[in-house]
């Protein structure tokens, strides 16, 4: 944690904040990360499950913000889409030294970082509740491109509803993409979402995400639907996380339905969807989801260089 004595007096917090120095990410930050984190989301941050990625992936280019020898910010870049995109994500700052100007010190750093990296785009995920990052984005001459809607609903009790106007089943990753060749509006603006993740749509991403990551999808003349599904780690216990694609309130409903049984035979009871805000009507008609533990809507940041 950085240094409360120092924090208190106004000269000394004024050159914490002027003269930050940037670095790359060691493994030797992940405590004082790990301490940024709990202030985060409620105590409820994914970031401390992603560091190790961070430090692992040679497409990852982690910095952070250090003074007094104390990690005070944090961000990491991330080359997606076969060299298309710089991916930025994981901006956070201690909160001792938020409201003070560091999330835009980095977040300038980092664009001026991606420029060298000979990437077509900047892309990045905000919440929608949550004007500090939509403006931040906005500040770097980002676009709001594409918006989910989110919910996280836990359950202890067996859920019995189900909804089966589309048969929906497990597919391969080989044959997603015909598929979706049959179903071209399906996924907008080509936008592959998994987990906090927003990929360009290509049959080696497809196997990628495959690799860890579930397909299920369904057809009648009533609609289609493709859900990504996988189970995530999170300090509530492993969640059911899963991106759910669809053309119409039947195609939804049977989807999120594919979804909770197989949460339920795995024994997974704490789901995550993402999906388009145009189905949250539905969620008065599903008795067991109306209530739910918590939602936000997300937001897709677009910058072409």
């Amino acid at each position: 944690m950085v240094k409360g004595d120092c924090l208190k007096g106004n000269q000394c917090e004024v050159h914490l904040i002027l003269d930050p120095k940037l670095r790359l990410l060691k493994e030797s930050d992940i405590p004082d990360i790990i301490e940024i984190s709990k202030t985060t989301w409620g105590g409820h941050d994914h970031l401390p499950h992603k560091i190790g990625e961070w430090l692992e992936n040679p497409q990852c280019h982690p910095y952070v913000f250090e003074r007094d020898e104390k990690v005070i910010g944090v961000a990491n870049i991330r080359i997606i889409d076969e060299g298309k995109t710089a991916w930025l994500e994981g901006l956070r700052v201690h909160e001792d030294v938020r409201q003070k100007g560091l999330g835009q010190k980095m977040t300038n750093h980092l664009v001026d970082i991606s420029k060298n990296l000979d990437v077509q785009r900047l892309r990045l995920v905000t919440s929608g509740d949550n004007i500090a990052p939509i403006k931040l984005a906005a500040s770097i001459g980002m676009k709001q491109m594409l918006l989910f809607q989110v919910f996280w609903k836990g359950y202890r009790r067996k859920i019995t509803w189900r909804n089966n106007s589309i048969e929906v089943e497990q597919i391969e990753p080989e044959d997603v993409p015909e598929f979706l060749e049959k179903h071209p509006d399906l996924v907008p603006l080509n936008a592959l979402v998994f987990h906090w993740d927003v990929f360009d749509v290509t049959a080696k991403k497809i196997i990628d995400i495959g690799k860890s990551a579930k397909y299920f999808a369904g057809t009648n003349d009533s609609g289609a639907t493709l859900t990504v599904s996988g189970d995530q780690p999170s300090s509530y216990g492993p969640e059911w996380c899963f991106t759910l694609y669809a053309t119409s309130p039947d195609s939804f409903l049977s989807g999120l339905s594919k979804n909770l049984e197989v949460s339920q035979e795995m024994g997974i009871q704490n789901l995550w969807c993402i999906h388009s805000p145009e189905f949250v009507p539905l969620y008065d008609s599903t008795v067991w989801l109306k209530r739910r533990n918590h939602e936000i809507s997300l937001i897709l940041h677009e910058r072409i260089l």
